[in-house]
Formats: C-alpha cells, structure tokens, sequence
C-alpha cells in the first residue's frame, strides 16, 4: 500500500466487487465491497484509482443484481453516516450501522464533543452538509449574541459560561472508525487549531493536544 493510504488498507492480492467510482479531495477513489467467503456481504472500502492493479478478471464469476444493490444501499448508508469515504477495517460494524434498527444503529456511534470560540463557531454552524444533520447538535447562543443561524440548525445545547474562552459546544455522533483513525476527519477539526477544545472521547482530545504541543516546539 502507498504510504497515502489509508493506515488499514489491504496489500498484495485480493478479490473484490466493484461498487462505484467516487472523486473525494483531489483524486479518483474506487470503492468496492471484498468478496467474503462463505458469506454474503463483505468489508467496503475505498482506494485511490492510482493505487491499484487489475491481475485478473473473473468472467463466469458474477454476483446476483440483488446482492449488488443490497452493497449498493449499505455504501449509500455508510457515505451518509460516515462523512467521508473511510470506512474502517470491520465488518461487523460496518453491518451494525447499516441495521435497519435505530437502536442498533446508535450503538455503533461515538459521540465526538467539542467547544468552540466564537470565530469557529461561525464557521461550523455554516457547514451543515459535512457530517447528518440529524446526528449534529450545536450551541444555542449565548444571552446578547445577534448571529444568524438557519432555521433548520439544530441549536439545542447549552451554551457555557460567557467568560469561558471557548463557550460553543458543538456534538457529532459518528462511527467510532471515524473519531478514531479518519484523517479527513482530524484535517477539518485540527485544522482550527486553538479555536476548538476536544472535550471527548479522551483518546481524540489527547491526541489534539500532543499534536498543538508538537507544533509548539518546533518554535521554541
């Protein structure tokens, strides 16, 4: 595997359906489902074009219209929910967010919570199309702040003290391999740097801070 791709990508040979070809960032990104044996779904996952051979095409080797929808529907799932086009390394959790039960489906989710300072909070609240709406809750504002927000956002957390530096909470239900490995994930969220305090889980708030401590040293 190239050292741009993803930390859990498969190396050497390995025998997969194709699903669709998506353009994510600045290139060509095939995703497809891995022919599991003995069963009839299998891991999604996506490559860079430019990362992978064709060794061999199985002709008399087809799979049924129903089971290539039903992966279909299960990437349309796992795009919407995800927010990008990692999609982890295990399966079983990857059918457990694509259950048709909310219940189950709320337990294969991580809560990633974060405050924000006022000038990346004007950022955030504008981006609603990057992770569900339906899985994003955002600060009310504070008593004599006059910004605008869409009526559909959903503001419904309490804002924190007024003499708190970073007074915006904003909460994000995601697949746990999302909060745990995604990089587009870490490039948005890091990307404010001292606009944002990690709040949990504990694992990605560490991680921010390393990092900021790391760039801070360089400095010294």
């Amino acid at each position: 595997a190239s050292v741009a791709s993803f930390q859990d990508s498969p190396s050497g040979l390995f025998r997969a359906w194709p699903l669709q070809l998506l353009f994510h960032n600045v290139g060509w990104y095939l995703v497809y489902e891995e022919d599991s044996v003995g069963r009839e779904e299998g891991l999604i996952r996506s490559e860079r074009i430019d990362r992978l051979a064709l060794r061999r095409s199985e002709r008399g080797y087809r799979r049924g219209e129903e089971a290539q929808a039903n992966a279909l529907a299960r990437l349309q799932t796992l795009l919407h929910l995800s927010g990008g086009i990692y999609f982890g390394d295990n399966l079983e959790a990857q059918l457990q967010l694509c259950s048709p039960t909310a219940k189950v489906r709320a337990q294969a989710l991580t809560t990633l919570r974060f405050c924000c300072q006022s000038w990346s909070f004007a950022f955030i609240r504008e981006g609603l199309q990057r992770y569900p709406i339906e899985h994003t809750r955002y600060s009310k504002p504070l008593a004599g702040d006059t910004w605008w927000h869409h009526p559909k956002a959903p503001h419904v957390l309490d804002p924190g003290s007024a003499a708190d530096s970073h007074p915006y909470p904003v909460e994000l239900d995601l697949p746990s391999w999302t909060v745990e490995r995604d990089v587009d994930l870490r490039n948005w969220l890091f990307g404010f740097g001292a606009g944002i305090r990690i709040e949990a889980p504990a694992a990605l708030r560490e991680e921010h801070r390393s990092r900021a401590l790391a760039t801070a040293e360089i400095y010294l």
